[in-house]
């Protein structure tokens, strides 16, 4: 520090600003910038140009506070893989790996911005997910299915035949129905070729579209009546449209009905979403490839939901 008592006091409180890593004006000057800046700058800048879908945006959004809440405060040039691994640590597997998701894509922004020479979110490992909710069995569908209003036996079975989200089954309308075709354009996938189906309308599918029309009139294959006639709700364009939430809930409450699933933990009642995974199944019972119909861009993705059913499916083949 010199010999001047002054100077050197002077430069000692110069230091101690420089290591104090909450002095956000030290850190302006040094060019440095925080997560909690980065991330900003991404939701600003980044994400409005990628046209997030809004699911995916709130996902992006939710697991970045868990980010900048654990190191908000710290230079984006000082965080390690250490520091990444170790918030992934306190989440469960699929908390985590989406936290890693959003973190791989954010500081791979900062790469690209300069602001470090590494991804160290990338790094880590990816964890892997166990399955917990149960698979639907035949059994169990036609059980549930009995106990649903006719509306939501509709959807059920729309699900089941032509394997689609129940996003996509909510937004099916009449309109949609020409040339013996059913067109679909799938709300998860509609970026890539996959997501634009042009379904054949077989016997099954045909006599599901024919017990949808009835006497109340509406554009769209699953409708309902609901208790108060309101024209504009939020997300919806006819005042008779089943958002997807409500599938869900009614699903959930035909399920209780059953008493199949007493005593069951809430994380492993099957949803409106395993009928598509029932779906797939069928279709591979009877040999059919389900990858088109489902609208995955791969083989493995099919498989996934293929996987977790108890009934073992033997491989027809010969030998000399």
């Amino acid at each position: 520090m010199g010999s001047n008592k002054s100077l050197a006091i002077e430069a000692a409180k110069e230091l101690n600003a420089l290591l104090m890593p909450e002095n956000d004006l030290v850190s302006k000057v040094l060019g440095q910038v925080t997560v909690t800046k980065h991330v900003e700058w991404f939701f600003q800048n980044v994400a409005p140009e990628r046209e997030y879908k809004p699911s995916t945006l709130e996902m992006y959004q939710v697991q970045s506070r868990k980010l900048v809440a654990a190191m908000g405060d710290v230079p984006v040039e000082e965080i390690s893989v250490q520091d990444v691994a170790e918030l992934l640590e306190k989440y469960s597997a699929r908390s985590a790996n989406q936290i890693r998701q959003v973190a791989v894509d954010i500081f791979r922004v900062a790469v690209s911005r300069g602001l470090r020479m590494d991804n160290p979110a990338e790094a880590t490992l990816k964890r892997r997910e166990k399955k917990a909710r149960k698979r639907l069995t035949q059994e169990q569908y036609d059980a549930i299915h009995a106990l649903g209003e006719p509306w939501l036996q509709n959807a059920m079975d729309l699900a089941l035949i032509t394997l689609q989200r129940r996003g996509d089954v909510s937004r099916m309308k009449f309109e949609n129905v020409r040339e013996g075709k059913l067109y679909v354009v799938q709300e998860k996938t509609e970026k890539y070729d996959t997501g634009y189906l042009a379904i054949a309308v077989g016997p099954k599918l045909k006599a599901i579209i024919k017990r949808c029309r009835d006497d109340l009139a509406s554009p769209y294959l699953v409708h309902r009546r609901p208790e108060r006639k309101v024209k504009e709700r939020a997300g919806m364009d006819h005042w008779t449209q089943v958002k997807p939430q409500m599938l869900t809930r009614a699903f959930a409450e035909a399920r209780e009905k059953t008493g199949l699933f007493d005593g069951f933990p809430e994380n492993e009642l099957p949803t409106f979403h395993e009928i598509r995974a029932l779906g797939i199944k069928r279709c591979k019972d009877r040999g059919e490839d389900p990858q088109k119909l489902a609208g995955h861009a791969t083989a493995k993705m099919t498989s996934n939901y293929d996987s977790g059913h108890d009934e073992i499916r033997w491989v027809q083949t010969s030998s000399e």
